[in-house]
């Protein structure tokens, strides 16, 4: 996860919200990472039939979350943009193929 460009850190979960792995601004930052896990919990709820959740993107002013669920593992990228980008449609979706 750390060839991803403009990360500023990443974290591999559980499913329960333990971290495997970490980088960055999110090293062993169990806090950001307890958050994202309820969070993915919380979104089980809006389950609708023959949908899949994909992944989930937390939009701040100079930085995103960039949260998939692959493998019964959580990833989360943290992605520096440029706070004008979201005006002009331009903040890039990572995601990655299990």
């Amino acid at each position: 996860m750390e060839r991803i460009p403009e990360q500023m850190g990443y974290l591999i979960l559980t499913m329960d919200g333990a971290v495997i792995s970490s980088g960055g601004d999110l090293e062993n930052n169990e806090r950001i990472a307890d958050i994202i896990a309820k969070t993915i919990s919380t979104s089980k709820s809006l389950y609708v039939p023959d949908e899949q959740f994909q992944n989930m993107s937390i939009l701040y002013q100079y930085y995103h979350y960039s949260i998939c669920v692959s493998n019964k593992k959580i990833h989360v990228s943290k992605i520096k943009h440029d706070p004008n980008a979201l005006e002009n449609e331009e903040v890039r979706v990572i995601s990655e193929s299990a």
